[in-house]
């Protein structure tokens, strides 16, 4: 599989290549204002590419109540990425990522995978080893209603619940695969995805084969329903129990109410079983609800999210940008055995040009009557007139009979230039 992945992905670039003309034509001088002319050749359009430096600092602090000492983690993420300009609708992208802890990288647990964990042990994890390593590569065509995109690359699936880029973390995970999105001007869409390999962001890498259908269908101007399909097959027996099928629907809308304000709402439903050889016998299921308000740039909602558990198994979402879902506190990056359901409360708004964000969160079992605790969660961020970004962002963990109470306190600013 990973042969015909790369022999596809080889002759890919081949052709891009070949269906250049050999020699290169100098364009004609530009009008001021006037829209650049589209490159003559694949050359030109190699030169006529875009290139960025990202950098990304945060400095993270744990205190958990279950671990003999906090963790402190300083680093910097640094990217260099370079995009051709489009030839024929084929365009090249290559992004190059290094992740280095500030001053040291003793004072916390990294979980990286190998030769890039730093050994250390009795302090809270930070998942952010130290690592330089190719990040995306890959070749694109993209014409009309139509973009298909070839090689390593990240992937973010509607709110990432079941395939995002993990984009909190320094490392990103990152997939090599082959994506084909068609978005015509009727009301329904396709979005489906062959994985080979997933790259984590522990800087390991997973032989997987997967596929990914989303199929979103536009029932109003202000409502979208979304029917997915998820098969994930894990190819080493230490991931078997991820291997499953996972099917659902979502239907998102929203409406105007009078005085400036919308309300908007989200009814989602999936259903998760044991597939290929997933020695479990998952049967599981997903729901979530919320509804939320706005007026003046202030929102308030109220969510609940339910992920089944029971003697199969629970319900799980190993690709997901986890950091982004239950907590920030990152004690549910795995559903527990007996399930997990959620209630959210969350508001947010503006304080001059900063935004500032508060939840809470309580968590309860879902196959047996227990609680898990409860959740504050609290940020602000604010982007400078010069485009940089900074932010605060805390977490508070209060354990009941699950876990150990946790403090988190995260402190970043990046810069894309």
């Amino acid at each position: 599989m990973r042969r015909q992945f790369l022999a596809g992905f080889a002759g890919s670039l081949l052709f891009a290549v070949w269906v250049s003309p050999v020699a290169a034509q100098a364009p004609a001088p530009e009008a001021p204002g006037a829209v650049p002319a589209p490159p003559r050749t694949f050359a030109e359009a190699l030169r006529r590419g875009e290139a960025k430096v990202s950098l990304n600092y945060r400095f993270e602090t744990v205190e958990d109540d279950g671990v003999p000492k906090d963790a402190h983690a300083s680093t910097l993420r640094t990217t260099l990425s370079y995009r051709t300009s489009a030839f024929h609708g084929w365009s090249l992208f290559a992004e190059a990522e290094n992740v280095a802890a500030i001053f040291d990288d003793d004072s916390y647990r990294n979980a990286g995978a190998g030769s890039l964990s730093n050994g250390v042990a009795g302090r809270p994890v930070i998942a952010d080893p130290a690592l330089t390593a190719p990040l995306q590569v890959y070749v694109r065509y993209e014409q009309g209603p139509v973009r298909a995109t070839l090689g390593r690359q990240e992937i973010n699936l509607g709110d990432q619940r079941f395939v995002g880029a993990v984009g909190w973390r320094q490392h990103h995970q990152t997939f090599d695969a082959l994506s084909v999105e068609l978005k015509p001007k009727g009301r329904v869409g396709f979005d489906y995805t062959f994985v080979d390999d997933v790259h984590r962001i522990f800087g390991d890498t997973r032989p997987l084969t997967a596929h990914l259908l989303d199929v979103p269908i536009t029932l109003a101007k202000d409502q979208r329903l979304t029917v997915y399909g998820y098969y994930l097959d894990w190819q080493e027996v230490a991931d078997a129990r991820r291997s499953t099928g996972t099917f659902g629907a979502e239907l998102v809308g929203s409406a105007n109410i009078g005085g400036g304000a919308k309300l908007r709402w989200e009814a989602e439903f999936a259903n998760q079983q044991a597939v290929a050889d997933n020695p479990d016998s998952v049967d599981a299921s997903y729901y979530n609800a919320r509804l939320g308000i706005e007026r003046s740039g202030f929102a308030a909602s109220v969510a609940w999210e339910v992920l089944e558990g029971g003697s199969g198994g629970a319900f799980q979402t190993p690709l997901a940008t986890l950091h982004k879902w239950n907590g920030w506190a990152d004690k549910f990056l795995t559903t527990p055995a007996a399930g997990l359901e959620t209630l959210y409360l969350q508001l947010s708004g503006p304080l001059g040009s900063t935004r500032w964000m508060v939840v809470y969160l309580d968590f309860q079992a879902n196959a047996v009557p227990a609680d898990y605790g409860s959740e504050i969660d609290a940020q602000l961020t604010w982007k400078a007139p010069w485009a940089q970004t900074f932010g605060l962002k805390i977490a508070r963990y209060y354990a009941d009979g699950f876990s150990t109470d946790t403090n988190k306190v995260m402190v970043w600013s990046g810069y894309t230039f």
